[in-house]
């Protein structure tokens, strides 16, 4: 198992994140009770940059944290269509930060490469690099949608 974490900030307080992820999410939620997910990775080749992308079918489910002292989301997700694409279960957590107008956003999770010793050999040389960097553009595109316009040029 690989375990990754990533953060974004938000332009928001962590009461209001929390609000607004939850109706991110709603928005998002197909019949069968979904979400369609971009995963995207960027590379840069020289003068170009090159990109990868897939789609997962992502579950949320709203709970407490393993001390039952905060909210969270546990989130699993698989691969939509063909490809050697990696499962994933984790934590989606919103926490305070020291501004009060901001908060931080958080992915948590592990998954298993595919593709039994050729994938974990994969994995190590490159594919956990990919699987972060993806996991990162996810959770920085979060942050950005649920942060007003009106700070993004205060972004970090």
């Amino acid at each position: 198992m690989t375990r990754i974490c990533v953060q974004a900030i938000v332009g928001q307080p962590a009461a209001a994140t929390e609000r607004l992820l939850q109706e991110y999410m709603a928005q998002r939620t197909r019949g069968d009770g979904s979400i369609a997910l971009p995963l995207r990775t960027r590379f840069r080749a020289g003068s170009d940059d090159l990109s990868l992308a897939h789609d997962v079918v992502a579950r949320f489910r709203k709970g407490r944290d393993f001390e039952n002292l905060n909210d969270t989301f546990f989130v699993d997700w698989e691969p939509s269509g063909e490809g050697p694409y990696p499962t994933f279960s984790g934590t989606m957590n919103v926490y305070a930060e020291s501004d009060p107008r901001e908060s931080r956003l958080e992915i948590d999770g592990t998954y298993e490469a595919p593709g039994g010793m050729i994938g974990k050999i994969f994995d190590i040389l490159i594919g956990r690099r990919m699987a972060r960097a993806s996991l990162a553009d996810l959770v920085e595109r979060i942050a950005s949608d649920l942060t007003p316009v009106a700070s993004s040029a205060t972004r970090r």
